[in-house]
This record gives C-alpha cells, sequence and structure tokens, in this order.
C-alpha cells in the first residue's frame, strides 16, 4: 500500500518516513538520500519541528515523542515491518489450534492475524475490521466483532456496546500492542477509547501476548493500560532496555527477542 501524502511536499513526507523508520538522522545522511544540501536539510527541519512532526537534535533530526497522538496509521503500515513480522511469526507459532483469542486494533497485531489466517479451529473475536477482513474468508476460524463505532481512521471498533460485548468472553489469549511501554513496566496507549477495550480484554484474557517492537521501548503516550504482569509475555526485536530487562525477570515475565 502506498502511504498517503502527510504535508502535501514530497521531500518532507520522505524525511518523515525516514524518521519514523530508523528514529535519528544527521543532516549529511538526509542531503546525500534526498539529493539536497544540508542547508535544505535543515530548513526542511527546521519548518517541520515547529509543526510538531519531528524534533531538532543536535546534528539531526529524531521522531517526535508526542504523548498525545499516534503517527498516521497509514505511516504505521510502512515502519518497522520486518520487525512487526518476526514478531508476528513466533506470536503466531505460540497460538496452538483450539484457541479463543482476542486482537486489539493496530499494525503489528494485524501482521500476526495474517499469519493465523490459515490456521484451523480458532475463535478470534475482535474490534478490528481490518483484522476481521484479514481472517473471515477461513470458514475453520470463527471470527466474532461487538458492536460499537467504527473509526474510519483504523478500522477500530469502540464504544460502550463494543466494552459491553467483550466483557461477555474469557479468551485463552490475547494479542495486542501498545503505543509506548515505560521503563517501570507500564503500559501506555494514545486514545482513551481504544484503550478501553484493551482494559477489558486483558481483565478476560487468560494469557496477554504483547507485540511491541523495538520503538515503543523510547515512544511516549499519556493513557495508561496497566502494568506488565507474570501472565503477560513480551515478545520483541531486540534486547530490551536493561532497568525494564531486570524489572521483568524480578516479576518473572516471559520475553521473546524474535529473530528471522
Amino acid at each position: 500500500m502506498v502511504p498517503q501524502t502527510l504535508t502535501g511536499n514530497p521531500r518532507h513526507d520522505r524525511l518523515i518516513a525516514l524518521v519514523n523508520e530508523r528514529g535519528y538522522m544527521n543532516h549529511d545522511e538526509l542531503a546525500e538520500i534526498l539529493n539536497v544540501s544540508i542547508q535544505t536539510v535543515r530548513r526542511d527541519i527546521r519548518k517541520l519541528s515547529e509543526q510538531g512532526i519531528v524534533v531538532r537534535l543536535h546534528g539531526g533530526v529524531g521522531r517526535s515523542a508526542s504523548s498525545v497522538t499516534n503517527m498516521a496509521f497509514e505511516q504505521r503500515e510502512t515502519t518497522y515491518v520486518r520487525e512487526k513480522t518476526m514478531i508476528a511469526r513466533q506470536i503466531a507459532d505460540y497460538i496452538p489450534n483450539g484457541s479463543t483469542v482476542f486482537i486489539t486494533i493496530g499494525t503489528s497485531v494485524e501482521h500476526v492475524a495474517r499469519m493465523l489466517a490459515e490456521r484451523q479451529d480458532l475463535r478470534v473475536i475482535t474490534n478490528s475490521l481490518r483484522v476481521a477482513w484479514l481472517l473471515y474468508k477461513n470458514a475453520s476460524i470463527e471470527v466474532v466483532l461487538p458492536g460499537g463505532t467504527p473509526r474510519p481512521v483504523n478500522g477500530g471498533i469502540i464504544g460502550p456496546d463494543t466494552l459491553s460485548f467483550v466483557e461477555g468472553f474469557q479468551a485463552d489469549y490475547l494479542i495486542t500492542s501498545v503505543g509506548a511501554v515505560s521503563v517501570d513496566g507500564c503500559l501506555l496507549e494514545f486514545y482513551i477509547n481504544e484503550a478501553a477495550v484493551t482494559r477489558a480484554m486483558m481483565a478476560h484474557s487468560r494469557h496477554i501476548l504483547l507485540a511491541i517492537d523495538h520503538s515503543k521501548f523510547t515512544s511516549s503516550a499519556s493513557v495508561r493500560l496497566g502494568n506488565i504482569t507474570p501472565d503477560m509475555t513480551v515478545f520483541t526485536d531486540r534486547a530490551l532496555p536493561e532497568p525494564l530487562s531486570q524489572l521483568l525477570q524480578q516479576r518473572q515475565v516471559g520475553v521473546v527477542i524474535a529473530t528471522d
């Protein structure tokens, strides 16, 4: 899928995509990739930082650490695809046939849904229209959708009816990602209504599988989902930051580092 234009300026969109993918870019790298002068790169960075899209740093530019809004869904679809695919493969292998599974909203869990699409005898309860679309054609997978209000931005279903529906189930597994993870093990999200559904699924799942690529350990979000607990397993693509790694060892939380 080709990402939609974000700013109306193709060079700016390319710069934003590079920074979101790599986390940090210096002026020289950007000038070479974009085929412009360093002075042009600096002007672009200044303009985008004034809009809150990126952060100006010494010698370069970094990803915006906004805790209020997540990056555009179309951007996230093309960010960390390799890492999300590796994580998804590990999670899919973890799910036995015959399971009842909650799946939330997001690009990371959509990768897992693709891996599950050929599986047998699953019941999948999801508030994501996009996840349902990936799975419904398999007659051996029962796909269950709640009532509620769909969000055009990501196909997520939210609202009181959604919460009430989720609370009527007890799942073997929940597959979810998060907006950010703090060093004290707190799971964070960007949007209150989406977080409410995820919390309800957490409360009605026997085991929680967290699909968390490495960028989530340096991101910032403001809505609390709860803390990482022993009934969770963290699936990621790199070693965890040391303070968090030690904390999860103390809590006896499983961590799976996905590889190719």
